[in-house]
């Protein structure tokens, strides 16, 4: 079966000389011809009435025209309409062409012919409707600010791009990872490089969406819905020449210039998808991290994480599982045993995780589980350090605290985890907390892959990079966010994991394959502290942003806003809002997601033996396929 080549999406940018000129003088035509017909209907009204008027009573006597000189006012209309006839028509051809989205291109498209529509009847309406003359100004301002956008659009696409004459052959980049730091510098090349026809990006990930972590702790208490944390790479890159790939990458060969990457498929499908090999002649390598268990016995087996979108959904709903468990015991024991959570680690994943919990336990599920003791319910947060949230500002540490400790939240600090079961916890003190929910938000490491990429590796597992973010030594090859070791010059310690580095980073690594590719120097990386914020509970914030520190219910407008704009994609910011507004009125649902035949989970749950990492893996295989039926099929290591 052949395969269908998209449309360029740069057809703006790669037209021919002629082509652009043609359409450049059909803008200026379109505009000329709009702008006179205006002028002389201002001037031939002005001149008749001999003053200057409002736009209002420049209407009335427009009106006036209209019933004193009906040829006149005939002639004036004609004129307006056609000017407007051809301003729509350019603007109409050449926005279709344009880089924006194309559902956005046709809302602007209709609403554009809607005023214009509206203009019409308004003008056919002036002499005999003061609402009419009064609707007339406000409309045509209105119109000409989106036609003058429609027609500016174009114009700048056409002349204004970064040129690159190439290299009279194919150059191929390949990103490995659609995290921050790989999307970010797959959109940033794209912009500067796509259109041309020598350049070759593409991005290779397991999922087939990207996934906004920071929000992962509201979706695992149902604040948020699971979709909206996540966007198609495909939808992403709609109107862009990046190739996507949704594969798991095996291997790197430096030597050959070649990844090799397969799709995760079950046996029915082994033989059709075989390990392919991709070539490159540069490699951006942003395969993320995972999470580092520190060889905790237990952890992989009963432990949750909040890495994936299926870690949060699998979290709701064990946690709903167990007060359902909890209603219907009659022991004391097990009733603290299934609603004791215990979060290991105090870092800013940790600290919504537990205080995300303590709301949905007191808001929503104590009022629904009436057989319940209010009292019974526990959230632990266990922390290696002295404090938490280590590495921040102390007095943003000293608020958080505080709250926490207002919303009566357990702090367990300069302890660990040394053994993780299904029914319990063992502390590095020796003291065995029962509890069938323990959630692992103690670190992140470095991704296996960077085991088996044959380039240079850190102590720490990580790959040592330059100031430029290239491999010593491989000049083609760059790395960034958690997979890249880099000593920041400001503080003279290693960058740390966090996805403003790695979206900073992504973008200059663009920066610098653009310059290469066009014989110029690189610069080096300067990373940039915009600060920290974390959320402490319902209407609570701490946050240190850009030297200023807040909290309470201010930070916690902050926290969100800043959120909402990181967030991809207009629909999901959009849907995030709505969840959240919803949230102040409406209460969350506490369904569980069934992900597992009753059968099966009735087996290990009866005798207290969870099993987080198979109810993952069912979460995510679920979620994939509910992803595949609502969006266009997207989304590495």
């Amino acid at each position: 079966m052949s395969s269908r080549l998209p449309a360029d999406p740069y057809r703006l940018i790669n037209m021919a000389t002629w082509c652009k000129l043609l359409a450049t003088f059909a803008i200026a035509s379109g505009v000329l011809l709009f702008l006179s017909s205006w002028g002389i209907a201002w001037l031939f009204v002005g001149w008749l009435f001999a003053h200057d008027a409002s736009m209002y009573q420049w209407a009335t006597q427009l009106a006036d025209v209209a019933w004193a000189h009906p040829m006149v006012f005939s002639g004036l209309l004609l004129a307006h309409y056609v000017g407007l006839a051809v301003i729509l028509f350019v603007s109409q051809l050449l926005f279709r062409k344009t880089t924006m989205r194309r559902r956005v291109r046709k809302v602007l498209g209709l609403f554009s012919i809607g005023l214009a529509v509206l203009d019409v009847g308004t003008w056919l309406l002036v002499p005999v409707s003061s609402l009419a003359r009064r609707f007339l100004a406000p409309l045509s301002i209105a119109e000409g600010i989106l036609l003058v956008w429609m027609l500016v659009l174009p114009l700048k696409q056409m002349w204004l791009y970064h040129r690159w004459r190439g290299s009279g052959r194919k150059v191929k980049v390949v990103i490995v990872g659609g995290g921050f730091g790989g999307l970010y510098a797959a959109v940033a090349l794209d912009k500067a490089l796509g259109h041309h026809r020598d350049f070759e990006l593409t991005v290779v990930d397991k999922n087939n969406y990207f996934l906004f972590p920071p929000l992962l702790p509201s979706v695992s208490v149902g604040a948020i819905e699971t979709r909206q944390v996540t966007y198609p790479f495909r939808r992403i890159f709609e109107t862009t020449n990046i190739r996507f790939r949704n594969a798991l990458v095996e291997s790197i060969d430096p030597a050959s210039n070649t990844i090799t990457a397969r799709f995760e498929t079950d046996e029915m499908g082994s033989e059709s998808c075989l390990p392919a090999q991709l070539s490159y002649d540069y490699l951006i390598l942003a395969p993320g991290s995972t999470t580092n268990t520190f060889r905790t016995p237990g952890v992989d087996r009963f432990a949750f994480f909040m890495r994936e979108l299926g870690d949060a959904v699998a979290v709701r709903n064990h946690v709903i599982d167990c007060f359902e468990r909890a209603a219907a015991s009659t022991s004391a024991a097990l009733q603290e045993e299934l609603l004791r959570f215990v979060i290991i680690g105090g870092g800013p994943t940790g600290v919504e995780v537990a205080t995300e919990m303590h709301d949905l336990i007191e808001h929503v599920l104590l009022a629904r589980y009436p057989e319940i003791d209010p009292t019974r319910p526990e959230v632990w947060i266990v922390q290696s350090g002295n404090q938490l949230l280590p590495g921040w500002h102390t007095r943003v540490v000293d608020i958080a605290s505080r709250q926490i400790g207002r919303l009566k939240i357990k702090i367990v600090l300069d302890n660990r985890a040394v053994e993780v079961g299904p029914r319990h916890v063992v502390l590095k003190t020796g003291e065995r907390v029962a509890t069938r929910t323990c959630v692992w938000c103690a670190g992140v490491k470095s991704s296996e892959l960077l085991a088996r990429s044959g380039l240079p590796l850190d102590a720490s597992g990580r790959i040592r990079i330059k100031s430029d973010l290239r491999v010593e030594g491989l000049d083609r090859v760059f790395v960034l966010g958690d997979a890249a070791f880099l000593i920041d010059e400001k503080t003279g310690r290693p960058l740390p994991p966090l996805g403003q580095v790695a979206f900073q980073q992504g973008s200059q690594a663009a920066r610098n394959l653009v310059r290469l590719l066009s014989g110029k120097p690189t610069r080096s990386f300067r990373y940039f502290n915009f600060g920290s914020l974390v959320s402490v509970g319902e209407h609570f914030a701490a946050v240190h942003l850009l030297g200023v520190k807040l909290s309470g219910f201010l930070a916690w407008l902050v926290w969100r806003t800043l959120y909402l704009v990181k967030l991809v994609g207009f629909s999901n910011k959009i849907r995030v809002v709505l969840d959240w507004s919803l949230d102040l009125l409406i209460e969350r649902s506490i369904s569980q997601i069934q992900t597992r035949s009753p059968e099966v989970v009735e087996g290990p749950l009866s005798n207290g033996a969870t099993e987080p990492v198979a109810a993952i893996q069912s979460v995510l295989a679920m979620e994939n396929s509910l992803t595949a039926r609502s969006e266009p099929a997207h989304g590495n290591e």
